[in-house]
């Protein structure tokens, strides 16, 4: 028989059972219940007989009430002594309200009115004999779950609430499908041409075209219109896809079949296997560039002023991106503190594989030396890293104070579309891809989560290059107003809305004054002189008839542009002017150019 009395002893009380000094133990529980631990007192404590209630009855009545109510007392199961556990974890009040509410019909509300959440919260704050800020929780909860106890064929109510829960906290976020759809309409396509499937067609182009120094330099039509007699669509397939021909050469042996590496073989002119060249008709070339063009304008013209804003910029329809801007520099030796903070770090680190590489390579220590913690408050980096290289990789981000979410594989394929094969790094098996961490440092809110995958499928180029897909998936994540920033960049990872860092770009290219105001400080207390990095320049240093002529050029070229509203413009042109003629004319003239710079990046 089910002890109600105890079960009203544990509701009344599960808050003091649960917290020190009891702590759920239940020799100490049993203690507090045996003397008056609630309402009704002492003397309603004990048994027919009149005895004080022992101990086994005590355990023996608890283990009544979890018969009937399954799960609503739960204990640790890793204290344990003689088969019977010490310490209650968990107390289950709803459950325990009901089974009460069986011998005591109506004495604890459970049902919810119909009316307001507000109202029914209202009232559970005025009713006596109820915890307020439990009975708010526990009347947000029902009313979110829908909860009915009159409704039958329910289950154990236990049961039927935790399937109600699980079902919800299944249910994506709105804001995930939000920003998939915002992403959809707002991304900007690629040009694609299909690529013919027909293996005899690159046959019957191979003995109809004419080839110079690894590039199809015509083709004879009159060979091709005799094909298109036994092969009907053939020059229709020609004008609307890319076909590969094989590059025969003298030394090619067919039977060898294709080559590796294809258009990335570093022995073109002595290699003997098969190799491919691209044809792409000029009429086909333009076609796609325009339908491209023309599909890129109508996606822009379609944004308008979005309501969803989440891991964006609300002024994204106007709003251009800021120019590419680089540094050329050691980034060993690079204060990162003249950057500023951002929101995605891209980093391509120039691991030591113990290979003969094209570029020099850092040791695992000066890498792991890196201040990239000063970079970001909060935001989520990217780093590339070698089959080696991975743990080590993880390492260093928590050091950084990142943590790794998650990690981005790169499948290569290569000039065909085909996976490859036979890489060139890889000591045991040969590697057809590479791995990319990525780390999350603290919790930000701006992040648009679930858009894309952590599989990228692109071809190979030059080594080392990475896919340019990551810089898509980054602008995703982050909006493509937030700043972003890439190290150990090269000349073709610059691009707008990016800053790229490292020692084989050319020259210094800086739109942001705080930016430059930092670097050229540092360069002085560096090396004692300033250097110009408002502009992109060349290896080579210029001599100063060369930056005058650059000055002139970018100065007639600002006169020239429609100031119409320019009055901050035309105050700083004239007080440009007028200080030009003090000692330190050189020095306002250099900040006036930046500040043309900054104009062009608005």
């Amino acid at each position: 028989m089910i002890n109600d009395k105890l079960v009203h002893f544990l509701i009344q009380n599960y808050d003091d059972i649960l917290r020190a000094p009891l702590s759920g133990q239940l020799k100490d529980v049993y203690s507090l219940y045996v003397t008056g631990g609630y309402d009704d007192g002492m003397q309603d404590l004990s048994n027919s007989k009149g005895d004080p209630l022992r101990f086994e009855q005590f355990w023996n009545d608890l283990e009544d009430i979890i018969f009937a109510t399954p799960k609503s007392i739960q204990f640790d199961q890793n204290l344990l002594a003689a088969g019977r556990p010490e310490k209650i974890v968990y107390l289950d009040v709803f459950s325990l309200k009901i089974l009460y509410n069986k011998f005591h019909p109506f004495y604890y509300t459970l049902i919810l009115s119909s009316t307001s959440s507000e109202e029914n919260v209202s009232s559970l704050k005025t009713k006596p004999g109820t915890d307020s800020e439990e009975s708010q929780l526990l009347g947000r909860l029902l009313g979110i779950l829908n909860w009915d106890v009159n409704v039958s064929n329910q289950g154990l109510p236990r049961e039927q609430l935790s399937n109600r829960l699980q079902n919800l906290l299944r249910e994506k976020p709105s804001s995930f499908q939000l920003s998939k759809e915002r992403a959809k309409y707002t991304t900007e396509v690629i040009e694609y041409i299909p690529i013919c499937s027909d293996y005899s067609h690159a046959s019957l182009l191979s003995t109809s075209v004419y080839i110079v120094n690894n590039k199809i330099v015509s083709l004879q039509w009159s060979k091709i219109s005799a094909c298109q007699e036994n092969h009907p669509g053939f020059i229709e397939c020609i004008q609307s896809k890319i076909h590969f021909i094989p590059n025969i050469k003298p030394q090619t042996d067919i039977s060898l079949g294709d080559c590796s590496y294809l258009d990335t073989c570093h022995k073109l002119n002595t290699c003997r296997y098969v190799h491919y060249l691209q044809y792409i008709p000029s009429c086909l070339q333009e076609r796609a560039d325009y339908e491209t063009a023309s599909e890129n304008e109508k996606i822009r013209s379609n944004v308008s002023i979005p309501f969803y804003t989440l891991g964006n910029c609300s002024a994204h329809s106007i709003k251009k991106p800021l120019p590419a801007q680089w540094i050329r520099c050691d980034v060993r030796k690079f204060d990162f503190k003249v950057l500023g903070k951002f929101s995605v770090v891209i980093a391509d680190p120039a691991w030591n594989i113990h290979m003969n590489l094209p570029y020099g390579t850092c040791n695992d220590i000066e890498l792991l030396g890196l201040p990239l913690h000063e970079l970001q408050d909060e935001g989520i980096i990217f780093l590339w890293v070698t089959g080696r290289a991975i743990e080590l990789g993880k390492e260093s981000l928590n050091n950084w104070g990142y943590n790794v979410i998650n990690e981005v594989s790169w499948i290569k394929t290569n000039q065909l579309g085909r996976t490859i094969v036979t890489g060139r790094t890889g000591h045991w098996l040969n590697h057809s891809k590479e791995h990319l961490l990525v780390g999350l440092k603290g919790n930000p809110k701006w992040i648009n989560k679930h858009i894309d995958i952590d599989l990228i499928v692109s071809m190979t180029r030059e080594t080392s290059r990475k896919p340019d897909e990551l810089y898509g998936i980054a602008e995703r994540l982050a909006g493509t107003h937030a700043r972003k920033l890439e190290i150990f960049g090269r000349d073709h990872n610059t691009r707008p809305g990016w800053f790229t860092i490292g020692n084989q770009l050319t020259g210094n290219c800086i739109y942001e004054m705080d930016v430059e105001r930092k670097y050229q400080e540092f360069m002085r207390n560096k090396t004692g002189t300033s250097h110009t990095s408002s502009k992109k320049i060349d290896k080579k240093p210029c001599s100063k008839l060369q930056q005058q002529q650059q000055q002139q050029q970018q100065q007639q070229y600002w006169n020239n542009m429609n100031m119409n509203g320019g009055k901050y413009y035309m105050e700083a042109k004239q007080n440009s002017i007028n200080k030009k003629q003090t000692a330190f004319g050189s020095k306002q003239h250099q900040q006036f150019q930046t500040l043309n710079n900054l104009y062009f990046a608005q």
